[in-house]
């Protein structure tokens, strides 16, 4: 701008106002001030501008690297996101939650103090992870999405996982099923802990026994489900049907009543959690309950826009996105028996 302002003889302020549109600057003197910007191929400094003003104009997304970055589920919070702050300024900055010494929450802190983010979204954060507390108290637009961190003083955006598992189970019990395996996921995430708990409860309320062999924890891993179905469904007492809480592993359990020659949901019927893109097509298709994964985003981004551009504290928000059973053909009626000769397990997949 000292360079404009010596070309066009006019002072500083005159042209930063020219060039901001702030303030009162005639018509003639603003075409000399953008015509001596392209003739001296002047360019706004964006990052200073913001500085300048306080603003970086950057959302912090926390995520752990390891084991969500990759996966559909991050994919589609981050579409939703995206499309939360279309047609604004505001672009995120990644980090990772498990790189070293964030979880102490100094890093998280410092990030904070020195305004190098404007906001923060955390994503699916451990039940151990001790930053969202940290950051209640920075004064920071802050919203935890796929998670309720246990803070009422942290603002969070998550879906009716109790539920979306409670439906799950009553619609195999429903069916007729009385022998009902679980497949759970990371003992350390609370969604995982909520759908398991809502599956015990609905089998206490509905008087079906909860057999404890059945419940086995599948990390949300298919590759795991698939060998923890293969020990269950090669026992002489099996159950009908399983309930995996998420997708990734209910597609390991019907590739392994499938090469144990189990027809699914004839001799065993299979449930998900998430109806991620290939739920629809597999075959069977899956029936499942559908995580609105891409509206957790948006209703991030739109919270945090709001709570960044107010003055004082900004309104928490505590929001339950609703969790619909999608009923599809990879469950049916419970078979009248299961219970028989045990079926071998095959010797190539046995494990050590």
């Amino acid at each position: 701008m000292d360079d404009i302002a010596r070309a066009t003889g006019l002072s500083k302020m005159t042209v930063s106002r020219a060039l901001s549109n702030r303030g009162y600057v005639s018509a003639a003197t603003r075409r000399r001030v953008l015509a001596a910007t392209k003739r001296l191929d002047y360019q706004v400094n964006f990052l200073a501008s913001q500085l300048s003003r306080n603003r970086t104009n950057l959302i912090g997304v926390i995520v752990p690297f390891d084991g969500l970055v990759g996966t559909h589920y991050f994919g589609q919070v981050m579409l939703g996101l995206q499309q939360g702050l279309a047609g604004t300024d505001y672009h995120v900055a990644i980090f990772d939650s498990l790189s070293e010494n964030f979880n102490d929450g100094q890093k998280c802190a410092q990030l904070c103090r020195q305004k190098r983010v404007d906001g923060l979204i955390v994503i699916a954060p451990h039940r151990s992870d001790r930053f969202p507390r940290t950051f209640a108290n920075l004064n920071m637009p802050l919203i935890v999405v796929g998670s309720s961190p246990g803070e009422k003083s942290v603002s969070s955006v998550d879906i009716d996982n109790s539920a979306g598992a409670t439906d799950a189970t009553e619609h195999l019990i429903r069916l007729g099923h009385l022998r009902i395996g679980f497949l759970g996921g990371p003992a350390e995430l609370r969604d995982a802990t909520q759908r398991e708990r809502a599956f015990r409860r609905a089998m206490a309320r509905h008087k079906v026994p909860v057999v404890e062999r059945w419940i086995v924890q599948g990390e949300y891993e298919t590759r795991r489900a698939f060998h923890l179905a293969l020990d269950m469904l090669t026992r002489k007492d099996r159950p009908s049907a399983i309930f995996a809480a998420n997708d990734l592993m209910a597609f390991g359990v019907i590739d392994a009543a499938r090469v144990l020659g189990l027809a699914v949901p004839d001799a065993l019927s299979v449930v998900g959690f998430d109806d991620v893109a290939p739920a629809a097509e597999s075959v069977p298709a899956l029936t499942t309950v559908r995580h609105p994964m891409r509206q957790l985003g948006r209703v991030a981004a739109e919270y945090l826009l709001q709570a960044m551009n107010r003055a004082g504290t900004p309104a928490l928000l505590h929001q339950q996105l609703h969790a619909e059973l999608i009923v599809r053909s990879s469950t049916g009626g419970a078979p009248k028996t299961v219970i028989g000769a045990a079926i071998p397990f095959p010797r190539l997949l046995r494990l050590n």
